[in-house]
């Protein structure tokens, strides 16, 4: 019997849960005999009614599922897809075959197409200034946000910035670069919006990248739309297989 299982980080934000990981199961609940969607994050799962990872790996085993194909929607191999790969690698004997995806952005290939998708997504304008807002993780894997932000370069696409939340660069590594006379658009660059969206790109606390802008005499806008919430990326997640085993 064949499953699907689509795995997200999470988020405590229904309406953007809604609007984006929800979407993912909607889509494709008639890929497989059995589709299911987990979250990793421990409170998304403590907060709501959802299966964790380790709760879907057996639910799988438990309705007879014997060829399992395992989907994420994780922006970068971080440190939570390492976690999530730990927590599946046991299962592997269980299954007569278990086919792991990649995150969105992992092949050379997926900055590039990434980009073009983003530039249209946005409807990007050369008189504004773009921030894609990243998570961050480990210093080595925040590097792959760098490729992302070359491949809007190739596309002679200068206006494009990255920041993360936690790690470099970070707003204040990028501000002095910024021009005033350009309005500035702050893009997370996450799956969907919720908790760092609100406390540490809006302008809810002092230490938020819209608050320190803003300080600063900037013009700002916030897009408050997660990656998910774009069906161009939701098909990409789910169609455009990079399998990792």
């Amino acid at each position: 019997m064949k499953g699907i299982l689509i795995v997200s980080h999470g988020t405590l934000d229904q309406r953007a849960k809604a609007r984006s990981l929800d979407l993912l199961f909607e889509e494709n609940k008639q890929r497989a005999d059995i589709v299911l969607a987990c979250f990793v994050s421990k409170k998304t799962i403590a907060g709501q009614n959802v299966l964790s990872l380790d709760q879907a790996m057996k639910k799988m085993l438990d309705l007879g599922v014997d060829d399992l194909h395992i989907y994420n929607t994780f922006v970068i191999p971080g440190d939570i897809y390492h976690q999530f790969l730990t927590t599946i690698i046991p299962y592997e004997a269980f299954f007569k075959r278990l086919v792991i995806e990649k995150p969105l952005l992992h092949e050379n290939c997926d900055f590039s197409l990434l980009a073009r998708m983003l530039t249209r997504e946005y409807a990007m304008k050369s008189n504004r200034t773009y921030l894609l807002i990243g998570h961050g993780s480990t210093i080595q894997t925040n590097k792959l946000y760098a490729h992302l932000e070359a491949a809007f370069k190739k596309q002679a696409m200068t206006n494009v910035h990255l920041v993360l939340i936690h790690g470099h660069p970070s707003i204040d590594d990028v501000m002095p670069t910024l021009n005033k006379k350009q309005k500035i658009m702050l893009c997370p660059l996450m799956m969907s919006t919720g908790h760092h969206v609100a406390h540490d790109v809006k302008q809810f606390k002092k230490s938020s990248i819209e608050t320190k802008l803003l300080e600063n005499n900037f013009d700002v806008e916030v897009l408050d739309q997660g990656l998910a919430e774009y069906r161009t990326i939701r098909d990409y997640i789910m169609h455009n297989e990079k399998t990792s085993i």
